[in-house]
């Protein structure tokens, strides 16, 4: 028996057509065809019903098919180690958040290739879980936790959001007429910002999924947004505000009674009363995890990226 004949099993059960199937394994049907039947006859059973275009399981089938899925998972897992697992050369793909990985990874990356020119970094900017089973990625950044047992996962620090605005919106705009920039891709921050917005009675002045639109759209004065720091702190005309208090931030977090002076006037002089207590916080960090399959880290390339990545996570968690 050909062990390439279950990937065909395998994959024909899943995509359950001949063209579908063809497609996935980038052959002729009629190869698909061919090898389904080699493996019938060698294993002397019916895999399937052919009911028009479409490959149904037999009884007998259905009781190998998850066996096949186990065998191919094994031979996966075989090739993966038979490959120079000493070598530091080869690709290595990541899947990172699409902003952290070009204002983080993508800064970093020529130190990275000067130190070890033979890997080719693959960035996949993805705020989805790739599967690491499937080798979608050899390496995942995340900013939930997965919730598979069988993945190494390590915390890498975190990225810290505050309330941002143009420092000409803050001169410009009076308190009453602050409007809110809503990021919704993020499924944390945006119930952050729609607590803001039941608790304090803000309007939303524009929406969002995409992290670099909010913060462009803060540039262009349209409104405050919630932004990482990391991303903010790059543009000098962004402030950090209170829109509680409706002033500018200092270090509030650290020093939470030094309020700075108010938005409206921007003068030097600040109020005497202290910072009270706030039914939302002004500043909120998020953990990043690195993600990975066991199998992977056995490389010397991977264990060289990985390595890479904790070292820019943990310059990130500097300059927060």
């Amino acid at each position: 028996m050909y062990w390439d004949d279950l990937a065909y099993f395998v994959c024909l059960v899943e995509k359950q057509t001949l063209t579908a199937c063809a497609e996935e394994m980038n052959v002729q049907h009629s190869t698909v065809a061919r090898r389904i039947e080699h493996l019938e006859q060698t294993l002397d059973i019916n895999l399937f019903d052919r009911l028009g275009k479409r490959y149904v399981l037999t009884i007998e089938g259905e009781l190998l098919y998850h066996q096949a899925v186990a065998v191919k998972k094994e031979i996966t897992i075989f090739q993966r180690m038979a490959i120079d697992q000493n070598a530091l050369q080869g690709k290595v793909v990541i899947s990172a958040p699409p902003v952290w990985a070009n204002e983080v990874l993508i800064t970093a990356l020529t130190d990275f290739r000067q130190q070890f020119p033979n890997i080719l970094v693959e960035l996949s900017g993805d705020v989805s879980m790739s599967n690491l089973h499937q080798r979608e990625a050899d390496i995942a950044i995340r900013t939930r936790r997965p919730t598979q047992e069988d993945l190494v996962i390590r915390t890498l620090g975190s990225s810290t959001y505050r309330f941002y605005a143009h420092d000409e919106y803050l001169k410009d705009t009076i308190h009453e007429e602050w409007q809110l920039i809503e990021f919704q891709a993020n499924a944390r921050v945006l119930s952050w910002s729609q607590t803001l917005i039941k608790q304090h009675a803000y309007t939303i002045a524009f929406s969002t999924n995409d992290l670099y639109m909010a913060c462009h759209a803060t540039r262009q004065k349209i409104g405050f947004a919630l932004l990482p720091n990391f991303l903010a702190r790059q543009y000098p005309e962004l402030i950090a505000v209170n829109p509680i208090r409706k002033v500018i931030m200092t270090d509030l977090e650290t020093n939470p009674s030094a309020l700075d002076y108010p938005a409206d006037s921007l003068s030097q002089s600040r109020p005497q009363n202290s910072f009270t207590s706030l039914s939302i916080p002004l500043s909120q960090g998020y953990p990043l995890y690195l993600v990975m399959h066991p199998d992977v880290r056995r490389s010397a390339r991977v264990r060289a990226v990985a390595d890479w990545l904790i070292a820019c996570s943990n310059e990130l968690s500097g300059f927060e």
